[in-house]
């Protein structure tokens, strides 16, 4: 299958910079909205950033942890023991590559299933005879046009240190803004239940993908 590349950045172009309801409608509807896609985009964004990683690990191995700007709300001992602490080895890192597309299928899997629940269509999802398989992709899809090209950016961003904290936070709640966009397009539910749905979904899914970053630990780590 080729990649085309041209047509995935302006699809995250379009997604990134025209946020709103209307714009998710348009998404669900292209062919290409399904899981495969969805699973391709988090891969590709999960080597990126794995790249970028290892790439950020070498130039900033002997950065000081005082240089970045949430330093200044630890104590002494902190500081101290976070300069103690390795980078991760790129087993590590490369180790998200797999971790991290396994991440975003629970979590947009819980988010589906309580938004499933949630909706007053709970039997019959969508057009007559649609499978809950493809509505699924396509709610992965919708979540992937803005999960893959932000986890890119944040990584990019974290090579200017003086700026990394403020804009993983704004970049934190954009994405929150755009996955109540994604699941008001493709579910159709009110406002309340669309936020108890982006909430709940990786709190519910937390202790799966904790247990992810657990086993990614444990592959890097030294024998």
């Amino acid at each position: 299958m080729t990649i085309a590349f041209r047509t995935i950045f302006q699809t995250w172009v379009h997604v990134l910079t025209r946020p709103g309801i209307d714009v998710f409608k348009s998404e669900r509807l292209k062919p290409s909205a399904t899981l495969t896609v969805a699973l391709l985009w988090i891969v590709l964004a999960a080597t990126v950033t794995a790249l970028l990683q290892l790439l950020h690990a070498q130039l900033f191995q002997f950065l000081p942890v005082s240089i970045w700007p949430y330093s200044v709300f630890m104590s002494s001992e902190v500081r101290a023991a976070l300069e103690e602490v390795p980078h991760g080895s790129p087993i590590q890192t490369l180790s998200g590559i797999v971790t991290t597309p396994v991440g975003f299928i629970i979590i947009v899997g819980v988010q589906h299933l309580i938004a499933s629940q949630l909706g007053m269509d709970r039997i019959r999802l969508g057009p007559p005879g649609e499978k809950r398989l493809a509505k699924f992709g396509r709610y992965a899809y919708l979540n992937a046009a803005f999960s893959a090209p932000l986890a890119i950016l944040t990584s990019l961003f974290s090579f200017v240190p003086l700026l990394y904290s403020f804009i993983y936070f704004i970049v934190g709640i954009y994405q929150m803004v755009l996955a109540y966009f994604a699941t008001k397009a493709e579910y159709g539910l009110s406002r309340g239940r669309v936020i108890v749905v982006i909430l709940a979904g990786p709190l519910i899914a937390g202790g799966g993908t904790g247990l992810l970053s657990v086993v990614s630990y444990f592959l890097g780590a030294p024998n």
